[in-house]
């Protein structure tokens, strides 16, 4: 018997958010927390971490961050899991960026300071969440 017919409510789609900065770390974690399951990561060899033991339906991922940069981040997510989306979000606003990490497979781009309204509806897109 499938979820729907035990009315099982819809599993909740899992976030992982990815940058060093807590504050935005905690701001997503609260904006998203009634509709997503989300853990976040403080660090590119922690994003990986989670990401491998979680599988989320979407990623939000800072692209500039100490060590590993979230460009060499995507490419190793890419080759993990092709299937699941990841968002750059970036304080750089540099357009060649933004093309770098479209081409190296991000679903999109978003710059900070971010708009959280933005920001869901790149999420819910993204995770396929109606």
């Amino acid at each position: 018997m499938n979820a729907a017919a035990r009315n099982d409510p819809p599993r909740r789609k899992r976030m992982l958010v990815v940058d060093d900065e807590p504050r935005v770390l905690d701001v997503i974690r609260e904006h998203f927390a009634d509709r997503y399951d989300i853990d976040t990561a403080i660090s590119a060899s922690r994003g990986v971490e989670l990401f491998q033991q979680q599988r989320p339906d979407v990623v939000f991922l800072d692209i500039n961050m100490p060590g590993v940069d979230g460009l060499k981040l995507l490419t190793f997510l890419r080759k993990v899991d092709p299937a699941v989306p990841v968002i750059i979000v970036t304080a750089n606003t540099q357009a060649s960026i933004a093309a770098q990490v479209l081409e190296a497979g991000a679903f999109g781009y978003i710059p900070k300071p971010f708009n959280l309204v933005y920001m869901e509806h790149l999420a819910a897109a993204a995770a396929g969440v109606p």
